[in-house]
C-alpha cells in the first residue's frame, strides 16, 4: 500500500534524524554527524506516519555554479518500508531546498535507491563518464566515493561544477576530517 503525503508529517529535527539514520542506515554515520554539526546549511528531516517515526533524511546545500541540494542519507524504519516514505521524504526535501539542482550518490549495486531517484526524475551518471575536473569537484561536493554512482536532477555534471571555497570547506570539514579522525 502506498502512502499519500497527507498521512505523513514532516519535521526538521537534526538530532532525531541522526538517531534514525544511526539505527537503520547500513554503514558509518560519522559523516552524517559531521555534516549536521559542521555545515551550517544542513538539515535533518523526519517523517512521521500516524505520529510514529517512519524515516529520516539528512540533506545539505553547497554552492557550485548553482546552489545544489545534496540528498546525503535516507533511512526508512523497517515497518514503514515500501509505503512511499522515501519518495515523500525526497519530494519534501526538494520542496524545502528550492534549489535548481539536486544530487545524490549511492553504490552501484543499490538498485532500489537508483530506481527510486530515477523515478523522481534524476539521471544516473557513472564517475568514469564525467570529466576529471568535474568528477573531482563533485566527489568533494557530495562526499562521494569513486565506486559510487551520481544521480542529478536539474542539470548535468559538467554544467553544475565550479571550484569554490564552499566546496573545499565542506569537503575538509565534513568528509576529510571525519575520515582521518579529527
Amino acid at each position: 500500500m502506498r502512502t499519500s503525503s497527507r498521512s505523513l508529517e514532516f519535521r526538521e529535527d537534526k538530532q532525531k534524524a541522526l538517531e534514525i539514520i544511526g539505527l537503520y542506515y547500513k554503514g558509518p554515520v560519522k559523516y552524517a554527524k559531521a555534516i549536521l554539526e559542521r555545515w551550517p546549511r544542513s538539515s535533518g528531516i523526519v517523517a512521521y506516519m500516524n505520529g510514529e517515526t517512519a524515516g529520516a533524511e539528512i540533506v545539505y546545500s553547497v554552492d557550485l555554479a548553482l546552489t545544489v541540494c545534496v540528498h546525503y542519507y535516507i533511512a526508512v524504519v523497517p515497518e514503514h518500508r515500501r509505503k512511499g516514505v522515501a519518495t515523500q521524504l525526497i519530494k519534501k526535501v526538494e520542496e524545502i531546498c528550492k534549489a535548481g539542482v539536486y544530487m545524490a550518490t549511492t553504490t552501484d549495486d543499490n538498485h532500489a535507491t537508483i530506481m527510486l531517484f530515477m523515478k523522481l526524475g534524476y539521471k544516473l551518471y557513472r564517475w568514469s563518464s564525467i570529466s576529471k575536473r568535474a568528477r573531482n569537484i563533485l566527489l568533494k561536493a557530495t562526499c562521494g566515493y569513486d565506486d559510487d554512482v551520481l544521480l542529478i536532477k536539474g542539470g548535468n555534471p559538467e554544467e553544475v561544477v565550479k571550484e569554490s571555497e564552499d566546496v573545499e570547506k565542506l569537503w575538509r570539514e565534513t568528509c576529510l576530517k571525519p575520515y582521518i579522525g579529527l
